[in-house]
């Protein structure tokens, strides 16, 4: 891939059609990739049937996306950052948000790209309180390195997901192999991961495969006469 940028900005456009994203090729590549993977959120929402729209933090339906840059909280108000918001059939929807904290006991850590039930949501920005793991769908962890993903990045992923309930669904992705980090996660056992994903590559359509099961799982809960 010799403009591997470049793709990923083609693909964040080509899965968030008719709505505007704020990235540019003078974007860092580590944030261009999150976005990236929150773009991969919203194209899997479509394969699956899921009725995608945006909103700011007053729950007002927007075109034009404003994106965290860097780590903020789900109950921000002094920026209309966007979330988008995914339904299918009856089940209660889920929002998806860019690069927001998680807490559990006194105890806090970024989700590069946050799935969580819209009624959690709600309660966090009624309580100015960061989210509990008890209404998150799936967190996605984002890494991007040209030359591969350090060990210690894997490390600390491991550190950080056994701080959390197992039951908090999350998944570790990044754009290049790394044997080191191969071999962190996979004696981690129960933390699902993927290397090499990257616009036009069989890793990609795994990622998806990933969140289409956490779907399956949400909608489950609600609604267990629609396919996803």
């Amino acid at each position: 891939m010799t403009d591997p940028v470049g793709a990923l900005l083609t693909e964040l456009a080509d899965a968030m059609q008719g709505v505007t994203t704020p990235f540019t090729r003078a974007d860092e590549a580590d944030r261009i990739y999150e976005a990236y993977l929150f773009a991969q959120v919203i194209a899997t929402a479509a394969e699956c049937g899921g009725m995608v729209t945006y909103e700011d933090c007053n729950e007002k339906e927007v075109q034009e996306l404003v994106l965290r840059g860097a780590p903020g909280v789900i109950h921000a108000r002094r920026r209309p950052f966007t979330h988008a918001v995914l339904r299918f059939g009856a089940a209660r929807p889920i929002e998806v948000h860019l690069r927001v904290k998680v807490q559990w006991k006194n105890f806090d850590a970024e989700s590069d790209v946050l799935l969580i039930d819209t009624k959690a949501a709600r309660s966090s920005r009624d309580k100015q309180q960061l989210p509990k793991p008890s209404g998150c769908v799936l967190t996605v962890e984002g890494k991007y390195y040209p030359l591969g993903v350090p060990r210690d990045e894997a490390l600390k992923y491991v550190g950080v997901r056994n701080s959390f309930p197992p039951s908090m669904a999350s998944l570790f992705v990044t754009n290049a192999f790394s044997p080191h980090a191969n071999k962190c996660l996979s004696h981690a056992g129960r933390l699902p991961f993927e290397f090499g994903v990257v616009p036009g590559t069989r890793f990609q359509t795994y990622v998806r495969a990933h969140i289409r099961q956490a779907f399956m799982k949400w909608v489950a809960g609600f609604d267990l006469g629609h396919r996803v």
